[in-house]
């Protein structure tokens, strides 16, 4: 008999945070005359000294971040035109090129002293498939194994042994668009993650990696309403620009634990860059609190975590606290009054309250420890005409958000089809 799949101590740490960011603050931030296409293919026009922000406070950054609820945090440290937000040994097309700080300064290094000092677990994201200062764009067919493109491979391994190795334990590494494997000519991204960052959770990661997440399928922050934390693979490698339902919904009793990440950028996706870069006189498309709960609610609310964009502006503020701040307030309230609430082993579970009152969500959550084991449920709600069906799903996993916005006597959870002993670590109502 096959072993059921199981989360490693790692990634049930990761569901349990339920919320990150991803930070954006990239040479294109200076340059939003250049459409996000010609981003790969431009560095001629957008010289190092380019990147010149008068105040740049990762301080602020985290703490808007921490104020949403965020746990983890990623920062992008090389995205697609090349630039890099350290001061590499590899070129002067990083920090060391920029007339911030007299070309001194680490961003990198100060994003992951603020990380500490608010208490919120740091990763990095670099773009091993795409870099235009070296004129490598992952949407031109290249050659893996010629000459160009592996002096390329060793460049990017000896930038991946300065981020990952010299910066400390990271929570969560993030590859956009996935990885080349390395029999196939990639890095040797595989042998990099054992020397320097064994533990680390890698979205799209390499399928030799035994703690990978993947992508949810979009960029909306829209789970599918089944969003497995199985899957038959143990990679993927989807760069965003196109929607894959199929990837988001993952396999009940599949082969592997690669949870899905949810990311979607602060604002919207008409915005510059997709909603993921700051561009000035964008204030109309930042998303409303109100729908970034909705967003929580269908992606944290369906067993995935939610990973918010936050786009860094040219003086080099997050200019968008404020909502933050109040998304977190919100979230905050959802879970502010329970009304009943209980837990245990088997397949029915029953909240009755004293007296009939406005209830505004229902939470389930599968006790993932011990894998996904509910296949089908039936939520009934209790109302003056006695028990109804109120909403069906197949998916409870991490955690289940049902909105409820109506009075109610009590809430039932029938599991109609289980592969194991159901283990349901909270059922609550909230008012």
């Amino acid at each position: 008999m096959r072993q059921k799949p199981l989360p490693t101590p790692k990634q049930e740490e990761w569901a349990n945070m339920e919320m990150g960011v991803i930070i954006h603050h990239c040479m294109e931030t200076y340059h939003p005359e250049i459409p996000m296409n010609l981003w790969k293919c431009s560095p001629d026009k957008m010289p190092a000294r380019d990147f010149a922000p008068t105040d740049e406070n990762t301080d602020q950054w985290l703490e808007a971040a921490a104020s949403m609820g965020a746990k983890y945090a990623v920062f992008v440290t090389n995205h697609v035109t090349g630039f890099s937000m350290w001061p590499t040994g590899e070129n002067d097309y990083s920090m060391a090129g920029s007339p911030y700080r007299d070309g001194r300064a680490d961003i990198v290094k100060d994003f992951i002293a603020s990380c500490k000092k608010y208490g919120i677990k740091p990763g990095l994201y670099y773009s091993t498939g795409c870099n235009g200062y070296y004129g490598i764009n992952d949407s031109k067919k290249m050659d893996y194994r010629s000459a160009e493109y592996q002096e390329y491979v060793r460049m990017v391994e000896r930038q991946l042994a300065e981020i990952w190795g010299n910066y400390g334990e990271l929570f969560e590494i993030w590859f956009d668009g996935g990885v080349i494997p390395h029999e196939l000519g990639g890095p040797d991204v595989v042998g990099l993650i054992r020397k320097y960052q064994p533990r680390a959770i890698c979205f799209q990661g390499p399928k030799e990696h035994f703690q990978n997440l993947r992508w949810v399928g979009n960029e909306r922050g829209l789970a599918p309403m089944d969003c497995w934390s199985t899957s038959d693979n143990n990679t993927c490698g989807f760069g965003g620009t196109e929607e894959d339902d199929a990837i988001g919904v993952g396999k009940p009793g599949g082969k592997y634990w690669i949870p899905a990440e949810t990311d979607m950028g602060n604002r919207k996706q008409e915005a510059f860059g997709g909603g993921w870069c700051w561009a000035e006189g964008e204030e109309h498309l930042v998303y409303a609190p109100e729908e970034l709960l909705e967003r929580y609610i269908t992606s944290v609310g369906r067993n995935s975590n939610l990973l918010m964009g936050m786009c860094i502006s040219k003086r080099g503020h997050f200019e968008d606290a404020e909502q933050f701040r109040e998304f977190g307030r919100l979230v905050r309230d959802l879970y502010r009054d329970p009304a009943a609430t209980c837990r245990g082993t088997g397949t029915e579970f029953e909240l009755l309250l004293e007296s009939p009152e406005q209830a505004r969500h229902l939470v389930i959550m599968e006790d993932i420890h011990y894998g996904e084991n509910v296949r089908r449920f039936t939520v009934e709600i209790l109302t003056s005409e006695g028990w109804e069906e109120f909403f069906s799903a197949r998916c409870i996993g991490h955690k289940r958000i049902v909105p409820l916005n109506r009075e109610i006597g009590g809430a039932r959870l029938k599991i109609e089809q289980a592969d194991d002993t159901p283990v349901i670590k909270e059922m609550t109502i909230y008012r």
